[in-house]
């Protein structure tokens, strides 16, 4: 079993927000249906493109749809290196997989970028994580593991103030429907105080915020 990582639940999450949030500006690349034809045993396959942002939460390996997290991890290379995907179960001679993912710029990051400030933009901002142990009775896996409770600050800023209130609406709504995604290992969702604080004229957008809590399972060696 394999120590998890804070860091990787919350790319999960913001893989999500990617997938699920349309980009009015078109940025970036989506990449439909990508062919790998697996060998003997193969686990590890190499996308085709870099800077990729974010993979689709399924994948299609040989017909059958595979869950991101349950079924497979994703590898995301940093600057020009390739992301890879990799199953949990290896893959038999001829099996085709089919990858959805997106690559280049997005609407959506982790932190404000200092390069990259076309609007609109949609950052998640990671405030406070606390532990919460988990039971004798609770199904963790090998009994080793704990509930960690995070919350974030999701903010919006666009220089249209319908769009601004648009895109802040549909994103407090799939974070509040995360708990139905069935996202590996998230427990819980809730999203709550969506607040619009009009137009900052030093950032030269309208603004508008929400929080966003969440309760992983983390698992430990």
């Amino acid at each position: 079993m394999a120590e998890e990582y804070i860091y990787e639940r919350e790319r999960d999450i913001l893989d999500y927000l990617r997938n699920q949030l349309d980009d009015p500006e078109n940025r970036g690349t989506d990449i439909e249906d990508e062919s790998h034809t697996a060998t003997e045993g193969q686990t590890v396959f190499k996308l085709n493109n870099i800077y990729v942002k974010n993979v689709a939460d399924t994948i299609i390996l040989d017909g059958v749809t595979k869950r991101k997290g349950y079924d497979y991890t994703v590898q995301y290379g940093e600057g020009k290196e390739a992301t890879s995907i990799t199953l949990n179960s290896s893959a038999s001679a001829g099996e085709v997989l089919l990858v959805n993912y997106h690559h280049g710029s997005s609407m959506v990051e982790r932190e404000f970028s200092r390069t990259d400030v076309k609007l609109p933009r949609v950052i998640m901002m990671f405030i406070i994580a606390e532990e919460e142990y988990a039971g004798l009775g609770d199904a963790m896996e090998e009994g080793k593991g704990s509930y960690i409770n995070v919350s974030f600050r999701v903010e919006i800023r666009d220089k249209y103030a319908n769009r601004a209130r648009e895109i802040a609406s549909k994103a407090f709504n799939i974070f509040r429907k995360m708990r139905h995604a069935n996202l590996f290992r998230t427990n819980i969702t809730r999203a709550g105080e969506l607040q619009n604080f009009d137009f900052d004229p030093d950032k030269d957008a309208y603004i508008w915020q929400f929080t966003g809590d969440i309760q992983w399972e983390i698992l430990f060696t």
